[in-house]
């Protein structure tokens, strides 16, 4: 089960918007949902454990977060990951629990041999 950001009444109205790209409303909302994914996931180290985001590589930092600040939803670069759940919540398909592996891309090129 996904986190709740939203009460269960405004979660019901977004419903609706399943799949659809999802941004926070003002700050507030922006720091629920970093509460409620980011700090919890393992692609950003900065953000589950308060490093300095200078201080980490490049696969310690998720870029989705960065690509919400500088492009407008409407926009193909805004990320999908970003949307909202078939319960009406915002959620980040994109997220990996804390100390969980990050699933590495497999080639849809490449047949599966075994």
């Amino acid at each position: 089960m996904n986190p709740a950001i939203y009460p269960a009444d405004l979660a019901a109205l977004t419903a609706q918007r399943a799949g659809e790209k999802y941004r926070p409303s003002n700050g507030t909302e922006s720091e629920c949902f970093f509460a409620a994914w980011c700090r919890k996931c393992q692609r950003d180290k900065s953000m589950r454990e308060g490093v300095d985001v200078d201080e980490c590589d490049d696969n310690e930092r998720c870029d989705l977060i960065a690509r919400t600040f500088v492009f407008d939803v409407e926009d193909a670069e805004y990320p999908t990951e970003w949307q909202y759940g078939k319960d009406g919540q915002p959620c980040c398909t994109a997220f990996v629990p804390a100390g969980d592996p990050i699933p590495t891309p497999r080639c849809t090129k490449t047949l599966e041999l075994f």
